[in-house]
């Protein structure tokens, strides 16, 4: 069998992709009721990866008895996973009733026609009478194939980018992790149709294109999805003991106004914990405390030198420190204590953390550590 170098990184992306399925499914780690539908679907991205290389180099011909795996539509069943795996992504708590397994229907409905057809071709189990529905059989069914991943393509990005979807659990993950794995599955379906059409206009075979993009999907998981999983799992670790351990914030600035909105502000911050949320801004307290965004900025320029942004700042260096000097929280990521704490990204959290400190995390956690 000769393996040519695309081919080569076809093979070593399906090697890579089941062992990125397997360590999500399985690792407790990574293993989540959201992330088994990740792992179920790399699974299936492998089986298609499988089913090309096998009619590729002429598997089927010296084990014809598998060629049935061939006419297996997976590419139906591998949005239906990867819907359901942004629905929970982005709400975890969702409960999949029974409705959702009539979006398997298209795939089980294939699956039983294709045995059906392939009894009778591959193993000589019954004859099929009337053969002539066979052959608009499989052209409807491929078709159907293209139009129902375009489909669930449109879903998924009214989901993912719907500012109100997203917006409501804002500490579950990275939204833009998952926008960009959503990008490279809209190439995976864009490539599919262009090669079809250049398929059909010029008559040339570019199918490898297609699988290097399905193969540049599995080493971008390896390199950059394994470490967001590893961040969102220490999050929720996070969340867990802060639930447990509730000491309060040192470096109070309850004394520095008597302005009883300015206390109020500084309540919200201090009990409520309202400095966690990512997005917060002036406006969003200004409504909690009851008065007007510009009334409420001329409040805290009066009464401080400060602005309203280094108070946020300010407390969320405060619980990243109260956290990083626990034994509790010895073993997560600092990356991870910082964007509970409220920061919405690296360099937001580093910036911060500096300014309000004058150190890194790191060097801070090193000389205040015990």
């Amino acid at each position: 069998m000769n393996i040519g170098v695309l081919d080569f990184l076809i093979l070593i992306g399906v090697l890579q992709g089941f062992i990125f399925a397997i360590t999500i499914l399985f690792s407790q780690f990574f293993k989540s009721n959201t992330n088994v539908y990740l792992g179920v679907s790399l699974l299936v991205g492998v089986f298609i990866n499988i089913k090309y290389c096998a009619l590729k180099y002429g598997w089927y011909n010296e084990y014809p008895y598998y060629r049935i795996i061939e006419d297996i539509e997976f590419v139906l069943l591998f949005p239906v996973l990867l819907f359901i795996y942004y629905l929970k992504f982005i709400n975890p708590k969702l409960k999949l009733g029974a409705g959702y397994l009539l979006l398997l229907l298209p795939f089980v409905l294939s699956l039983l026609l294709n045995l059906y057809i392939g009894g009778h071709f591959y193993y000589d189990l019954y004859d099929i009478p009337n053969k002539g529905w066979i052959s608009s059989f499989y052209k409807i069914e491929y078709y159907f194939a293209i139009l129902f991943n375009v489909v669930f393509l449109i879903l998924e990005y009214f989901i993912l980018f719907k500012k109100s979807t997203m917006n409501t659990h804002v500490v579950n993950h990275d939204p833009k992790w998952i926008r960009l794995f959503y990008g490279f599955h809209v190439l995976l379906v864009l490539s599919w149709i262009v090669l079809e059409v250049v398929d059909y206009l010029f008559n040339s075979d570019y199918t490898f294109v297609l699988w290097l993009f399905l193969n540049a999907l599995f080493y971008w998981i390896g390199y950059k999805g394994i470490y967001k999983f590893r961040l969102a799992r220490n999050r929720y670790e996070i969340r867990k003991v802060v639930e447990k351990v509730k000491e309060p914030l040192k470096g109070s600035t309850k004394g520095e106004s008597d302005n009883p909105y300015f206390q109020k502000m500084i309540h919200l911050f201090e009990e409520d914990k309202l400095y966690k949320n990512p997005k917060l801004s002036r406006g969003d307290i200004a409504s909690e405390v009851g008065i007007s965004v510009g009334y409420f900025s001329q409040i805290i320029s009066a009464v401080s030198e400060k602005g309203f942004s280094d108070y946020l700042n300010h407390y969320r260096v405060e619980e990243v420190k109260r956290m990083m000097l626990m034994d509790e929280f010895n073993e997560y990521n600092i990356l991870a204590i910082g964007l509970e704490a409220g920061f919405n990204s690296k360099s937001a959290f580093y910036t911060g953390f500096k300014k309000e400190t004058g150190y890194t995390p790191s060097e801070y956690k090193k000389l205040n550590k015990k």
